[in-house]
């Protein structure tokens, strides 16, 4: 009951964006049709892309709540991993059609009404703020990526604010594409952040947070244990480090005193950050022979 409760919880925001998200696309849309501006056109197809991503997050969220199985004996952690690296790479890719949409409109500026537009980018850019707040201070990698999506909603809405107040004050166009431009360097910059952190998890690389050495030389210290060899350090998803290693023990161990040994050891890796390992005991007369990988 109480996991249920804690699954409730976490589905929670992912959700809340998803409706809100939708709310904003219509705004948008309305929004561009009464005032003629292209600006907001391209915001709501903004929209279209971040509610389908967000719809994707909200999917790899309640996949990842699954069991594991005889078949996917880890679960369905992954999944968060995958809806994150899928939502980055459609980030940069929506960067390129800004920029081509910025260069556009450097050449054929599109009268507006600039008093509509600012109606609508103020109401999308108070929903995106709050929506964003919601998903502050998460650690899940696919719920930060849910967040840099709602995060360049609002400083799209942003620009087209900034730009709809120049332009009603000055009819300078030219400060709309200037703006689409910036915004399209900070998403790309957050977006390329995700892609590396997600691909590295999908490598199986060692985490930034856990040092092996220090794994190795830990354990070491341990009294019974002479060498610690064969060692793999990697992420199932943000947060979730497995571990598994040959550990040599001293001459003379029985098989009670090994099994105190894991304990400590076992004990040692949970407060190193290891949250499931696989720990093979071995005799230090035996050959040990170090695996190609």
């Amino acid at each position: 009951m109480a996991h249920h409760h804690a699954h409730q919880e976490a589905s929670t925001p992912i959700g809340r964006t998803f409706a809100i998200t939708a709310l904003l696309l219509v705004i948008k849309v309305a929004g561009a049709v009464l005032s003629g501006s292209l600006a907001l056109w391209a915001d709501a197809g903004h929209s279209v892309t971040d509610l389908a991503a967000v719809g994707l997050s909200w999917y790899a969220w309640h996949q990842a709540q699954k069991p594991a199985t005889s078949t996917l004996t880890f679960g369905y952690f992954r999944t968060e991993i995958l809806a994150a690296l899928v939502n980055s790479v459609i980030l940069l890719i929506l960067t390129l059609g800004l920029l081509l949409e910025a260069v556009t409109r450097f050449f054929h500026p599109t009268p507006v009404n600039p008093v509509a537009m600012l109606i609508t980018a103020v109401l999308a850019l108070v929903g995106d703020l709050y929506l964003a707040h919601g998903l502050t201070g998460h650690t899940n990698v696919n719920i930060r990526s849910t967040w840099l999506h709602v995060i360049s909603d609002a400083a799209g809405s942003f620009a087209v604010v900034l730009g709809a107040i120049v332009i009603a004050t000055t009819r300078w166009t030219p400060v709309d594409p200037m703006l689409t431009i910036l915004i399209a360097a900070l998403i790309s910059w957050g977006a390329w952040q995700i892609i590396t952190e997600t691909v590295a998890v999908l490598m199986e690389a060692t985490p930034k947070n856990v040092d092996v050495h220090h794994l190795v030389s830990t354990m070491g210290q341990i009294e019974g244990i002479s060498r610690v060899h064969d060692i793999h350090v990697w992420s199932v998803t943000t947060g979730k480090n497995a571990l598994a290693c040959h550990v040599v023990l001293a001459p003379n161990i029985s098989i009670q005193e090994s099994q105190t040994i894991l304990r400590k050891v076992d004990l040692t890796l949970r407060l190193e950050g290891i949250e499931h390992m696989t720990i093979q005991m071995e005799t230090s007369d035996a050959d040990h022979e170090e695996p190609s990988w």
